[in-house]
């Protein structure tokens, strides 16, 4: 058995505490027996353990995701890290020739793709275990797992089949419908579809083949050296709609994908994580606190708070739906403000001997220059960090190296100039001692 689990993914729908950074899996939003808190990540990394698989999973993931993944699982956890984000075709195309060219996979074995950002329980993960037998028996090139739903949702992609059977049959699978109308949605639950979870199993041989197919190569080293050849898109669509010998296993237990606030408080078993308070007359109000400050809600119905460094979220739960239109909106309206878009104070703080440190974080458009120069008035000493962009550094007219992650710190008596070359987005940090 060998398992790929998608954990490369980032978005807003969680907001303010999910971000390009952080994506919501890493969130410690739920507890285990011991109460101790814990993602969606080391849920699905538990279960997995508990039947011994965990040693034959690896994790598909994006370069800046590395060390919150190896802090919440170990060093144990096996990585596949891509150079750049180009959806899930690629990211699984790469695992799959790290699985044949480092661990001697055989083109015969199966391999099992799942994302690790569902909630369910126990039974999902037997049913799972099917899925080699199934892709054997049935003779198919796929085999997918699918949710029987248990209402017309319109935020899943459907599975319709040929024909609808027991449990534990394999299901021949004709179509697919992306997020269809309720009335579609409802019509196709009548047909017998399932819910696309996003669960497939098919053998090393049949992706290989893809490689050699559009003249990449199959060698794990290789095919990093030419990633931004693969085609970007989702595995949904470059694979699993057009194969013709597709077939699913129907999963009856409870599933869940908790990708918006609605649906991620419903699985909450606290209501409240962080500092804060709740009145004992709200009802259905959930709050999620990462400020030191704490958040009290008093007198409200079905609402949910949310707070981090990135911002604070109020809304409605039947709202939050919205959000990625609100974020969408507030965006466009910083960036027709340039001077509000390009630096904000992150922390200010004052001490009895006279000095004060500021931190900013700068965002700078390409072409566009940062100066500092020595003060006559105050002594000051200036830190720039760069955390993502390419630019040009000169101190004291002496060009220095500037990557990511590097820091350069100038004196009382330097001057300096920074230059972007791309979008750059750094950390300027200014101590300055006015005694």
């Amino acid at each position: 058995m060998n398992i790929i689990l998608l954990s490369g993914g980032s978005g807003t729908r969680l907001w303010p505490l999910s971000t390009e950074r952080r994506s919501k899996q890493f969130i410690r939003l739920f507890h285990d027996e011991a109460g101790r808190p814990v993602s969606m990540l080391q849920q699905v990394w538990r279960r997995l353990g508990s039947r011994g698989l965990h040693q034959s999973a690896v994790i598909a993931t994006s370069a800046n995701q590395r060390e919150t993944i190896l802090e919440q699982l170990g060093c144990e956890a096996d990585l596949v890290l891509e150079p750049e984000k180009r959806d899930t075709f690629a990211a699984i195309l790469l695992s799959v020739a790290y699985l044949c060219s480092h661990r001697g996979v055989s083109r015969d074995e199966p391999i099992i793709v799942m994302p690790v950002d569902g909630r369910t329980e126990d039974s999902f993960y037997d049913k799972l275990l099917q899925l080699p037998e199934t892709l054997t028996s049935s003779g198919a090139n796929l085999a997918l797992m699918g949710v029987r739903p248990d209402f017309p949702s319109q935020k899943y992609g459907y599975m319709v089949p040929e024909g609808d059977s027991g449990a534990d049959t394999a299901l021949t699978i004709r179509a697919f419908h992306e997020k269809p109308s309720k009335s579609d949605a409802v019509r196709y639950i009548e047909r017998g579809a399932l819910w696309n979870c996003g669960v497939f199993c098919f053998r090393a041989g049949y992706l290989m083949d893809r490689l050699k197919a559009v003249g990449l190569p199959e060698a794990y080293e290789e095919l990093l050296l030419s990633y931004d050849r693969i085609e970007s898109r989702s595995f949904d669509y470059a694979v699993v709609e057009r194969e013709e010998r597709i077939v699913a296993l129907a999963y009856e237990g409870p599933w869940k994908d908790l990708g918006t606030w609605c649906a991620l408080t419903e699985e909450m078993n606290r209501p409240l994580i962080g500092p804060g308070y709740i009145g004992e007359e709200c009802d259905n109000v959930h709050v999620v606190n990462e400020l030191e400050a704490p958040t009290i809600v008093l007198g409200l119905s079905d609402v949910v708070v949310a707070a981090s460094p990135e911002g604070i979220l109020v809304t409605h739960k039947e709202s939050s739906s919205r959000l990625k239109e609100a974020l969408d909106r507030m965006g466009r309206e910083r960036n027709n403000d340039k001077k509000a878009s390009s630096e904000r104070t992150v922390d200010s703080s004052a001490f009895p001997d006279g000095t004060s440190v500021t931190t900013r974080r700068i965002h700078l458009e390409a072409g566009e220059e940062l100066v500092t120069a020595p003060s006559a008035d105050v002594r000051r000493i200036v830190s720039w960090t760069v955390l993502h962009g390419r630019c040009r550094l000169f101190q004291n007219g002496r060009e220095l190296p500037a990557a990511v992650g590097r820091s350069v710190v100038l004196g009382e008596e330097d001057s300096a100039r920074l230059k972007a070359l791309d979008p750059l987005d750094l950390i300027e940090i200014i101590t300055e001692c006015h005694a």
